[in-house]
C-alpha cells in the first residue's frame, strides 16, 4: 500500500529552511523557526527531511546549486571567456549587495568558516562545491588562453584557486562591514594582478 502523497513543494520548503538558516545561523535556528519558515508541522518536517542537521545539509546543497546556476548563466552571457571571469566575480559582489540584508553574508562562506572546521558533512559539501567551482573557472581561463586573452605562462588551475580563495576572504571582510564599492576595487586589483 502506498503512503499518502506529500502535500507540499519540497523545493519551496528547502528554500524557506535555507532562508531561516541564512538569517539566524545554524546553531541559532530553532525548530520553531523552521516550523514558522516552512509552514510545516514538526512531524511533517522531520518525516520529510530528517533532523535539523539533515535539513541544513539539504538546504545548503540547494543554496550552492543556485549559486552554480547563477555562475553558469553569467559565464554564458559574457562576450568573451575572460570578460566572463571578470563579470562573474564582480557579479557575486553585486548579488550579495542586492540582498535585503547584505550584512547576513554569504551562506556558503558562513558554512565554510563556522561549521566546516568541526562538521565533516558540511566540510564534504563545501569541498565538493569548491572543486566544482574551481574546475568551471579553470575551464573558462583555459578558453581565455585559447582565445589569446590570457598569457600562456599563467596556470589556469592556480589562477582559479587563487581567485576563489580571494573571494572567500573578500566575502568575510564584506560581511564585517566593507562596502560593495570597496569590494569591487579590491577585486579589480586582484583580477589585474592575476590576469
Amino acid at each position: 500500500m502506498a503512503g499518502r502523497p506529500r502535500e507540499f513543494d519540497e523545493d519551496k520548503v528547502l528554500e524557506a529552511a535555507m532562508g531561516a538558516f541564512w538569517d539566524n545561523g545554524y546553531e541559532s535556528t530553532s525548530l520553531a523557526d523552521l516550523v514558522a519558515a516552512t509552514g510545516l508541522h514538526k512531524g511533517s518536517l522531520y518525516q520529510a527531511f530528517g533532523d535539523k542537521h539533515s535539513l541544513f545539509i539539504r538546504s545548503l546543497k540547494r543554496y550552492l546549486s543556485d549559486v552554480r546556476a547563477q555562475k553558469t548563466a553569467m559565464l554564458a552571457a559574457a562576450e568573451s571567456p575572460l570578460s566572463g571571469v571578470r563579470g562573474l566575480f564582480h557579479g557575486f559582489i553585486d548579488m550579495a549587495d542586492a540582498e535585503e540584508d547584505p550584512s547576513k553574508g554569504c551562506l556558503a562562506v558562513k558554512a565554510m568558516t563556522e561549521m566546516a572546521p568541526h562538521d565533516p558533512d558540511v566540510q564534504k559539501v563545501m569541498e565538493e562545491h569548491m572543486a566544482i567551482m574551481q574546475r568551471s573557472i579553470q575551464s573558462q581561463l583555459e578558453k581565455a588562453q585559447a582565445a589569446g586573452e590570457l598569457g600562456l605562462e599563467k596556470s589556469p588551475e592556480m589562477v582559479a584557486g587563487l581567485l576563489l580563495v580571494f573571494m572567500n576572504g573578500l566575502a568575510t571582510w564584506a560581511n564585517a562591514g566593507a562596502s560593495a564599492a570597496e569590494a569591487h576595487d579590491l577585486l579589480e586589483g586582484q583580477l589585474n594582478a592575476l590576469l
